[in-house]
């Protein structure tokens, strides 16, 4: 599996209207024509791509990935869990994150701040698929002390769109 390292941006520039046009489009549309985006912004095909580009090796394009419909694959439940560590030490938490990193159906884990240690998002096909999950998974992981699971009846937003201000 291919770890990816979070982006880094690499340059003090500061983001123009254009580029922030840019990025707002290709959030909705990542494979939009260049064409077609260098028409919606106002700019020529090569000065686009150059902005594109610059964008990407800058790090503010992270990556570019294809948002898929979970119910369409078989995977319609979405469960939250809510984890409490026995002891949250680096190494204890290094080795939760690794475990968790390597389960496909783990779609978000992430370490927060307060009484418990993680959040994490799971897909699973249907309750007792998520319950095989908890059981063999959640229940057996070294350093757990606690969980907590809900399951998702509705999601009225869901967006990989961060918001791009003029300021």
């Amino acid at each position: 599996m291919l770890k990816r390292k979070p982006a880094e941006i690499v340059t003090d520039a500061p983001l123009d209207a254009l580029d922030r046009k840019i990025l707002r489009l290709l959030q909705r549309d990542s494979v939009i024509a260049n064409q077609a985006l260098a028409d919606a912004v106002g700019l020529s095909p090569p000065a686009c791509l150059k902005r594109v580009r610059r964008l990407r090796a800058d790090g503010v394009i992270a990556r570019t990935a294809a948002q898929l419909a979970p119910a369409a694959l078989g995977y319609p439940l979405l469960t939250v869990v809510r984890i409490k560590l026995d002891r949250p030490r680096e190494k204890v938490m290094r080795d939760f994150e690794q475990r968790m990193r390597a389960l496909p159906r783990v779609v978000h884990c992430l370490t927060v701040a307060g009484d418990i240690d993680y959040v994490m998002l799971v897909r699973s096909k249907d309750v007792a698929h998520y319950q095989d999950f908890a059981r063999h998974v959640l229940a057996t992981a070294p350093g757990i002390r606690a969980y907590t699971s809900e399951i998702v009846l509705n999601v009225p937003k869901w967006t990989t769109e961060v918001p791009v201000d003029e300021t």
